[in-house]
């Protein structure tokens, strides 16, 4: 016992680790640094797994950085690699050894990493042994959880106290601002389990209970051992007999040689994994219990005293915060979620036609953005985005077409050239000058047998030629509305007016002896006429103006900072390379990646959509050639389309 003691003994002063900030093909992680840590692509035959940190990315050296210790401090040094290593955005010099402190940020080529500091509280040379008058063997000592402010003890007159407390609190500080910046409880549990065997040096095992869903019971989610292994949360024995207690009653127990503690001692748990010194703290938040941290060790039964136990539950004060304020993250989140999710659905109730259609986008843009980011191309590999980044275009891509709100439903349901009225009133008047044709040539045979008289015969033959000029005017008619029935059904691609409507745009009809009518208004023509698409100019202007109103929309929301590029992200989702699409016509690099890629998930999905009832979905083929031929012609990102293609991003959909 006496070395385990001056193992701690000399275990105090300072601790670090690095905090690997996750991409697409990198798991956020936290790595613990001693004395020195090689940081690389490869592993390393030569060096164990508690000295080399492994980063899995292609643009990182085999041997890119070293961080070692000197004293009390921390130093990084680039290992002449190829892309280089910077801290704090500057870059260093190859074989510099540069100083590092709490907070700096490093890059090793594209991935970053935090460096992080913490001074480890000094630790007496003899224990601390809680005994209670029941009996002298007996030494657990329970402490009510709830009242954690009860667990920082006025300190003695002597100058080792308050140097032990004040260590204390500088440790507690440096542990709170650490977990203050977790963002997931994986990176959370990672963190605890450093800070543990840092913290309680004596330590063999420790294990964290929490709660997989609210009002239910916590259970195992990590279990590891101080030689790094990792036991399998739902195998591994543990006593309930402690954990029930301090769960049912709220209560921090330090158990000093446990095998000697009647208390805990009659019971087979313990026995049976031999636990000689235990402490379990509670995890508790307004007075419910979120989870439990237990440390213990099966060799030494003075490993924690009074001291460690305060630590302990500090940490475990600390931890409740964060996994609190994660509940509060989940739950702003989910309300976020379904209030978008309600906004597009509204937006889609005023436009069947396109029902699903942002939801698919939205899935597209998703998959492309990992596409991109796991692009190990010469022209994509610097793209990288973070997980706030995907949800951020997640978002823009969900309300990129909310401004259609505003859009007037005849026109937002547009579903050919003309409207179904007008289209009524046409073929109406159609009927109408047949009819008028009819009467114009009957009332000519009358006066024409009133005036000449006649006979039977000639009559006939008079009423022939007749019938068969308005048979042959009929006929003519009928192509003219055929033509239009034609011309009325929206294209794609940009088309030729037809001659036919050339010609019937001419014709006129005899309403009465000197008054004639067009068979086709210009305002008709106009639309008929369309070269692509259903939208007269005017209409066009009104379905633009959306993308406006979407952004009046978004800024009116007060995004969080890792949100903040919704509006202009999806602002832009209509504009073009060549500075040709709207609304603020952005050329090149004014238009973010972000905005190209939604911009080629909105049109690969108005291509492809099959419940558009104004055209049939194109097949697959086809609609990607028409894409090609929009990035030849400068209007898409090449780039990113070719990403898409060989993502398929379309098929998860």
């Amino acid at each position: 016992m006496e070395s385990r003691m001056e193992q701690a003994q000399s275990n105090s002063g300072v601790m670090a680790y690095l905090e690997v900030a996750g991409n697409g093909e990198i798991n956020p992680s936290v790595f613990p640094i001693h004395d020195e840590v090689v940081i690389g692509r490869e592993a390393q035959d030569s060096l164990a797994d508690d000295k080399f940190l492994c980063i899995p990315e292609h643009t990182v050296s085999r041997r890119h950085a070293r961080i070692r210790r000197r004293g009390d401090t921390y130093f990084v040094e680039d290992l002449h690699s190829f892309n280089g290593t910077s801290v704090d955005g500057d870059r260093l010099l190859p074989g510099v050894w540069q100083p590092l402190r709490d907070g700096d940020e490093i890059w090793v080529s594209s991935v970053q990493m935090q460096f992080h500091s913490l001074v480890v509280p000094e630790r007496d040379s003899t224990p601390t042994i809680i005994t209670k008058a029941v009996d002298a063997t007996e030494v657990t000592r329970i402490v009510d959880a709830t009242e954690v402010t009860r667990m920082i003890e006025a300190p003695d007159t002597s100058h080792g106290d308050v140097q032990r407390i004040v260590q204390k609190l500088h440790a507690m500080a440096q542990v709170g601002i650490a977990l203050g910046a977790v963002k997931d409880r994986a990176t959370l549990i990672e963190k605890i389990m450093n800070f543990i065997f840092d913290l309680f040096p004596l330590a063999e095992r420790a294990f964290i209970f929490l709660k997989k869903e609210e009002g239910g019971i916590p259970v195992p989610v990590a279990a590891r051992r101080r030689d790094g292994t990792i036991e399998d949360p739902d195998k591994v024995n543990i006593s309930h007999t402690i954990v029930d207690e301090v769960i049912n009653k709220k209560q921090s127990i330090l158990s000093v040689d446990t095998l000697s503690d009647r208390h805990f001692a009659s019971h087979e748990s313990i026995i049976a994994q031999a636990i000689r010194s235990v402490m379990c703290v509670p995890l508790i938040m307004e007075g419910e219990v979120l989870g439990l941290i237990q440390v213990d060790t099966s060799t030494d039964p003075y490993a924690f005293k009074e001291a460690d136990l305060e630590v302990l539950t500090g940490v475990c004060a600390e931890t409740a915060v964060a996994l609190k304020n994660f509940q509060l993250y989940s739950d702003i989140e989910r309300l976020l979620d379904g209030f978008v999710g309600a906004s597009v659905q509204a937006i889609e109730e005023r436009d069947p036609v396109t029902a699903g259609h942002s939801f698919r986008v939205a899935t597209y843009a998703e998959h492309l953005a990992q596409a991109v980011d796991r692009d190990a191309g010469p022209e994509l590999r610097r793209i990288n985005f973070t997980r706030d980044q995907l949800r951020e275009i997640r978002y823009a891509a969900l309300l990129h077409d909310f401004g259609k709100v505003g859009v007037r439903e005849h026109v937002l349901r547009k579903e050919k050239k003309l409207h179904h009225a007008d289209m009524r009133l046409l073929e109406q008047r159609f009927k109408y000058a047949r009819a008028c044709l009819e009467k114009e040539a009957y009332r000519g045979l009358t006066e024409l047998h009133i005036k000449h008289a006649l006979s039977m015969a000639d009559f006939r033959d008079e009423k022939q030629k007749l019938d068969e000029a308005l048979c042959e005017e009929c006929t003519r008619l009928d192509k003219f509305l055929a033509t239009i029935h034609r011309a009325n059904e929206p294209a794609v691609l940009h088309t030729d007016c037809a001659e036919d409507l050339h010609e019937l745009r001419g014709y006129a009809y005899f309403e009465t002896d000197c008054d004639t009518q067009p068979l086709l208004t210009d305002n008709e023509f106009l639309a008929l006429s369309l070269a692509k698409g259903s939208l007269t100019p005017d209409e066009r202007r009104q379905i633009e103006e959306h993308v406006v109103d979407s952004y009046s929309f978004l800024i009116l929301i007060p995004w969080t900072r890792d949100l903040s590029g919704v509006p202009a992200i999806a602002h832009g989702h209509h504009e073009k390379l060549d500075g040709s699409g709207y609304p603020m016509g952005l050329r090149g690099d004014q238009i973010s990646v972000q905005t190209r890629m939604l911009t080629i998930c909105d049109i690969f999905d108005a291509l492809t959509a099959g419940d558009r009832p104004y055209k049939k979905a194109m097949p697959l083929e086809n609609a990607l050639d028409v894409m090609w031929d929009e990035c030849r012609v400068g209007h898409v990102d090449s780039r990113l389309f070719k990403a898409f293609v060989e993502s398929k991003a379309w098929t998860a959909v």
